[in-house]
């Protein structure tokens, strides 16, 4: 499974969803800040990286918060 797979499933996971599409509004996912900050925390943990400067606002998709890791990660 790749990275962004990976990734894409955790989201997934909180959103109580079997599978998701990365233009979906992460608002629609019935996720919250809060629940992507922890995100950001288990993957800043398991890769070494740090998403300090990331800006919550512009995550608006799937999409965008995957692209936003996977920048970071590589």
């Amino acid at each position: 499974m790749s990275k962004r797979e990976e990734i894409k499933a955790r989201i997934a996971e909180l959103a109580h969803s079997e599978s998701i599409k990365e233009e979906t509004p992460l608002r629609e996912l019935g996720l919250d800040s809060l629940d992507i900050v922890e995100t950001l925390l288990e993957l800043e943990e398991k890769y070494g990286v740090s998403f300090d400067d990331i800006d919550m606002s512009k995550l608006q998709t799937v999409k965008d918060l995957l692209d936003c890791i996977e920048a970071r990660i590589k």
